[in-house]
């Protein structure tokens, strides 16, 4: 069951973090930004900040468990 979990979190993180980063590159290649859009990219950006660094921890805290049993 904590097999699941992890793979259903990690996956769902995997996910927020990709697409947040897309919609920061598609909006980092506009000419011009609205106000709206300004805000969006900067959340974009925040949102894969955070998510990149969640993976990592993620990642790092299955590796330092590889001697418990799932």
């Amino acid at each position: 069951m904590k097999q699941d979990t992890f793979k259903y979190v990690f996956a769902t993180v995997i996910a927020l973090t990709l697409s947040s980063g897309g919609t920061a590159l598609h909006l980092a290649g506009q000419p011009t930004m609205t106000d709206a859009q300004t805000r969006l990219f900067d959340s974009a950006i925040a949102t894969w900040t955070t998510g990149t660094a969640a993976v990592v921890g993620l990642l790092g805290s299955r590796l330092g468990n590889h001697d418990e049993e799932d």
